[in-house]
């Protein structure tokens, strides 16, 4: 199957077959029949081209810059009606000349999975259109989930009180074991000194 385009429908005298038939114009030509700019004297400006900032006008099914189909030609900003199977309304195109931006359009669809999109239309720097996409905002928790988080804060709790208890018994038997080491190595200590006096005595009594 073949992929959807936009078109208009123009009826033509053809004389070849000396009747009229039915084309169809993409509004992609360049200028008018002859090879003549299109005159757009009796159309109102779009708005502003983003280029050159000459006026824009509707032509066939596309938005152009005055200058885009002009004899020579000196500008080449062009904007389909259709985008994506999403029409683009003349006001619409005039926000997104004027503002730079659309509403956001919820028609496209993509041409390479098929899948419908919503986007705003944008303005650019270099004065060509492209897309913005929506920004998501962060779901709230569901209310299975509070109480889930609910439910866990008393056991995180008891484990904080788990472990204060824990470190302060850790602490009460470093501060016994020091305590306990000082105490032996003083008696160590007084046992040696209390040794070398009576030592002393007895080689006095055996030298007299």
């Amino acid at each position: 199957m073949g992929r959807p385009f936009s078109a208009i429908l123009k009826l033509t005298f053809d004389d070849e077959i000396k009747n009229y038939k039915l084309e169809f114009d993409f509004g992609q030509d360049q200028g008018g029949e002859d090879g003549e700019a299109p005159d757009f004297s009796e159309q109102e400006s779009v708005g502003a081209c983003p280029k050159c900032h000459a006026r824009v006008f509707e032509h066939g099914m596309s938005y152009v810059c005055e200058n885009s189909v002009a004899m020579p030609k000196t500008c080449d900003f062009r904007s389909g009606k259709v985008i994506l199977q999403q029409e683009i309304a003349r006001e619409q195109m005039a926000k997104l000349l004027e503002a730079g931006r659309t509403d956001l359009l919820t028609g496209f669809k993509s041409s390479r999975t098929g899948r419908n999109f919503k986007a705003y239309l944008v303005k650019q720097s270099d004065g060509k259109i492209g897309f913005e996409f929506e920004k998501k905002e962060p779901k709230e928790p569901s209310a299975k989930t509070a109480a889930k988080s609910g439910a866990r804060a008393p056991d995180a709790a008891a484990d904080g009180s788990a472990a204060d208890a824990a470190e302060t018994t850790a602490s009460t038997a470093r501060k016994t074991a020091a305590k306990t080491g000082g105490r032996a190595a003083a008696k160590t200590a007084a046992k040696p000194a209390a040794k070398a006096p009576a030592k002393k005595a007895a080689a006095r009594k055996v030298g007299a």
